[in-house]
């Protein structure tokens, strides 16, 4: 048997939709997510469920320009109504999505894929910040008290008037993500533009 080949989580959820015929409800691909891929769409207390939420941001990610709109949520049912009337939003494969599906299960049949390790704390958190005015410019050789403490916080997604502790444990977790970072050089950058904003901001 050949080895398990690992692809970005947000994919797997792409290969439970495809499952479907292409088309879902959120509940029902978190259960086909799960039958496919119990270890990976699971609640760390009770394996045995499947993770509605992890999946809903899985759906979220595969919907962005940015990973390649392989997903769209508009209702395509007659309807669209659920019990009491409530709306029930629907998931669909764009011809995108279906072409990468087909792609993943023509090469890697379901049984020898898995998830990498943790692809969202990259794109959430280290993506955004590499993006950011303030590591730009202390990347390009600004002083971390020229870049300022608001263009700083913006790099983590926070606003100055974000409470402490959410700053420092927002801080801790883009520290413990940085090993998601290839290049060591922009590693070892992002490092110090994190611990010298603490010590420079008191965070």
């Amino acid at each position: 048997m050949s080895a398990s080949v690992e692809v970005p989580k947000t994919l797997l959820v792409l290969i439970a939709l495809h499952d479907l015929g292409g088309e879902g409800d959120l509940e029902t691909i978190a259960v086909k997510a799960h039958e496919l891929f119990p270890d990976q769409f699971c609640w760390r207390k009770y394996p045995n469920l499947p993770d509605k939420d992890a999946v809903r941001v899985h759906l979220s990610e595969a919907k962005k320009q940015s990973f390649g709109a392989l997903v769209t949520d508009k209702d395509l049912r007659r309807g669209g109504r659920g019990k009491n009337g409530a709306r029930v939003k629907m998931y669909a494969l764009t011809s995108a999505g279906i072409r990468k599906a087909q792609e993943i299960a023509a090469t890697h049949p379901s049984g020898q894929v898995s998830a990498a390790k943790n692809p969202l704390e990259y794109h959430r958190l280290i993506a955004p910040l590499l993006e950011s005015e303030g590591f730009q410019k202390f990347a390009a050789g600004v002083g971390i008290q020229e870049v300022g403490r608001d263009a700083f916080l913006l790099g983590f997604k926070l606003f100055g008037d974000t409470s402490p502790l959410l700053i420092s444990g927002r801080l801790a977790r883009v520290a413990s993500a940085l090993e998601r970072v290839s290049d060591p050089k922009t590693r070892e950058a992002l490092h110090r533009f994190i611990e010298e904003g603490r010590n420079a901001f008191g965070f």
